[in-house]
């Protein structure tokens, strides 16, 4: 039994022995590789160049200048005429800065353009929508609908009651829709019939005495027919008594926000059999004036619902039943602007055409902005702009341009101009609920200055040298004077720090660069450590083995010596 536990066990220490060698092999065979990872990144860093910071002598150069007395030159460029002439032997460009009356447009933000604003809405198609479902909320007054529209598509909304009564856009929005009114601009179709006094004087007070006549001819027949409407109710308003009450009711229904208490409105009938109105002192002044319009204005006692953009009578809701089709009206306008009063804070001034002819500076100013604007490197629209404020004579169209004064500098501006900042406060991404703190759009306006500028010419010039290569003096083909030419050296700061910021960018690579490389770098020789050590736990445990395997054999060998001396006994 010996013997035989002898020779396992050596069994075993010898394929034990076999394995950490096999270990052995393996590890080195890591270790190569490592090791040629570490030359991979050396040879990397070997081919990396150093940046070096930019030489100021390769970024300066030698310029030559000369001075009239007033102002400084400076050659900027020259080069030999093919065929030298007797009196010029270069052709040269130099420059000068001087002071060059320019016409400039400007933007200004957050303008507040203050003006007056006429609408004029247009009437949009209606819209068809098939109701799925409609209910009301008596406490907010609001309907809420499920509808689906001629697309097929179903959502849900909700209508509220608009301001008619707080709005003159909403009035003006719902007659554009409606047909509410109706406008003339003849007055001699109108006639104000006033009770007269014992002396045959007209009694201009009299209000329920007092009627109006409308006469026009109607076009749709032929030929075409008169017609009238006689307006010879006052409609009293004073609330005094339950049909005055109801008059006003009536008046502020029909009117809403465009009901004024100061005047005197009067009733009839039209053909159609519908109550109209209209207003006395309207009549008086377009009589006056010869110029209207007036206005004619049928009694309207709906109460209006919309949803932000379609408008519906609350008649027309509280008959909607599931399935019936709602049809809404919309409209669009489409606003002028006029009395332009103010620019921010500071007061316009309106350019008339006797203004711009007796102010010989003015003139000179929109000419000057005028031929600036309409340059190749101008604004064309702003051009185009300034332009319409002239005819085709070049003479001056009055009201068309508009002066203010900032900060002590006097600007212009067009109508067209204005317009366009006011009109963006009335665009749907809007935010703010007047006119004034939501123009989105950026006011152009102009001035003329002088601008010191940069002013370049190419000229025949003759140049001469000093004993040192160098260019001395200068005469120039525009010019009888011979000026004496300065050397400077000149260094170029713009490049040479555009060479820097390179150099400070490579460098930080460069670092960047090196600081990756050392780091794989750590990375593999504590790879190459930890596989160190294995190696040498490994080569203890060989030598172990070998001695263990040494004692088996001398084991072994006891054993046999043994076995044979007893058998030869």
């Amino acid at each position: 039994m010996g013997l035989a536990a002898s020779q396992a066990r050596y069994l075993q220490l010898s394929a034990r022995k076999t394995n950490c060698e096999y270990e052995g092999q393996q590890i080195n065979q890591q270790r190569l590789n490592l090791s040629n990872q570490s030359a991979d990144l050396f040879n990397q860093m070997l081919a990396m160049s150093v940046p070096t910071p930019p030489n100021t002598t390769d970024f300066t150069r030698l310029q030559y200048s000369w001075s009239d007395g007033d102002m400084t030159f400076v050659l900027e460029n020259y080069y030999q005429l093919a065929k030298p002439e007797e009196e010029y032997n270069y052709v040269t460009t130099s420059y000068h800065y001087e002071n060059v009356y320019t016409g400039q447009r400007k933007y200004l933000n957050d303008p507040q353009v203050q003006a007056t604003k006429t609408n004029h809405f247009s009437k949009n198609l209606d819209r068809n929508f098939t109701v799925n479902a409609i209910s009301y909320n008596a406490d907010k007054d609001t309907f809420t609908l499920d509808l689906t529209n001629v697309a097929g598509k179903t959502f849900t909304t909700t209508y509220t009651l608009c301001s008619q009564a707080d709005s003159i856009d909403t009035v003006e929005q719902l007659d554009a829709m409606y047909g509410r009114t109706a406008f003339e601009n003849d007055t001699d179709t109108f006639t104000i019939t006033y009770p007269l006094d014992p002396e045959g004087h007209e009694i201009v007070d009299d209000y329920d005495n007092i009627s109006i006549t409308h006469t026009w001819e109607d076009p749709s027949t032929d030929p075409p027919t008169e017609k009238t409407v006689d307006f010879n109710t006052y409609v009293d308003t004073s609330g005094d008594t339950a049909e005055g009450l109801e008059n006003l009711r009536k008046l502020k229904l029909t009117y809403g926000a465009k009901y004024d208490p100061d005047k005197h409105y009067y009733s009839g009938t039209d053909e159609g059999g519908n109550t109209v109105y209209t207003c006395l002192e309207d009549v008086q002044d377009a009589k006056r004036s010869k110029f209207g319009p007036i206005e004619t204005r049928k009694e309207d006692l709906n109460r209006y619902y919309t949803d932000g953009t379609n408008f519906i009578s609350e008649e027309t809701l509280r008959d909607l039943k599931v399935g019936d089709t709602m049809t809404t009206q919309s409209a669009t306008n489409h606003p002028t602007f006029g009395d332009y009063s103010y620019v921010g804070n500071c007061p316009l001034t309106m350019l008339t055409e006797e203004m711009y002819k007796d102010d010989m500076t003015i003139i000179t100013e929109l000419n000057q902005i005028l031929k600036d604007m309409g340059a190749n490197e101008g604004d064309r629209k702003s051009y185009e702009r300034l332009k319409a404020c002239f005819d085709e004579n070049g003479n001056y169209i009055g009201g068309t341009i508009y002066m203010f004064t900032m900060a002590g500098q006097r600007y212009y501006t067009t109508t067209a101009d204005m317009d366009e900042s006011l009109l963006s406060a009335y665009d749907k991404n809007s935010v703010a609920d007047n006119s004034i703190d939501s123009q989105q759009t950026k006011l152009s306006y102009y001035d003329s200055i002088y601008v010191n500028t940069k002013v370049s010419e190419t000229k025949k010039a003759l140049l001469e040298t000093d004993g040192a290569g160098r260019f001395s003096t200068a005469k120039f083909e525009d010019d009888s004077v011979v000026y004496t030419l300065n050397v400077e050296t000149i260094k170029d700061e713009d490049a040479y720090n555009d060479a820097m910021n390179q150099y400070y960018y490579d460098k930080d690579q460069y670092d960047k660069n090196v600081a990756d490389i050392n780091a794989k770098t750590e990375v593999i020789q504590a790879q190459d450590r930890q596989l160190q050590l294995k190696l040498e736990q490994l080569n203890t445990e060989q030598s172990a083995l070998q001695t263990e395997m040494e004692a088996c054999q001398k084991v072994v060998s006891k054993e046999v010596d043994s076995g044979f001396k007893t058998f030869s006994s």
